[in-house]
């Protein structure tokens, strides 16, 4: 599957080590390996997908990890009481079966969104959608997670812009009733309901709502 959809189409890069394209494309290759597909830079923000078995076990499991690159090079926008622990620069990843033009449309528009309104994104944050932003999924809120997978880890640990840390954070899909449960119960019992259901690590437009 991986071989059949590598298309290295953006190879235009600079080999300027000051370039933080050319950074980043290191850092994330050290970690993951070559990219299988890029995805052109649209706004200032090309889009990588990474060929992954993500099956523990022996039978397969395949899919890719994107990961946004450029979203980084602008700092958010952050309230002056989040504390010196939030970072004000971030890329986004997202597990997925398939790079759907859908999804790569969707993580282009995440990518801008803290830039429109002069605000930003962290763990724990939610973006509810009027509409459901995929097609093939009726879940309209998106819910940002970080990386725990050990590799996606290493690449936010990696990963510098103008010397501040930036932060990865992971795309999900959750339905209306996961996103009260969080408003009325807290992040911390959802992601308890998660590890109990065994989230799956792909994105699954047909799984169940837990609550």
């Amino acid at each position: 599957m991986f071989s059949k959809l590598r298309n290295m189409f953006a190879g235009n890069a600079t080999s300027s080590v000051d370039d933080p394209f050319v950074h980043r494309r290191n850092v994330y290759i050290e970690e993951l390996d070559e990219p299988d597909i890029v995805f052109p830079k649209e706004d200032g923000v090309e889009i990588l997908a990474f060929g992954r078995d993500f099956s523990p076990i022996e039978s397969e499991d395949e899919g890719y990890v994107l990961l946004t690159s450029g979203m980084s090079d602008r700092a958010m926008t952050l309230p002056s009481d989040v504390g010196e622990a939030v970072r004000r620069r971030a890329e986004l990843m997202w597990y997925v079966r398939e790079p759907s033009d859908e999804i790569i449309g969707n993580l282009r528009w995440l990518a801008k969104y803290p830039f429109i309104d002069d605000t930003w994104l962290g763990f724990g944050h939610r973006i509810p959608m009027p509409t459901p932003p995929l097609s093939i999924c009726s879940f309209k809120t998106f819910l940002f997670l970080t990386p725990v997978i050990e590799p996606d880890q290493a690449v936010a640990e990696n990963l510098r812009i103008e010397e501040e840390q930036v932060e990865i954070l992971t795309v999900n899909l959750i339905s209306d009733g996961e996103y009260s449960f969080i408003r009325e119960t807290g992040l911390d019992d959802f992601l308890d309901a998660l590890d109990d259901n065994d989230y799956p690590p792909i994105f699954d437009p047909d799984r169940p709502s837990y609550f």
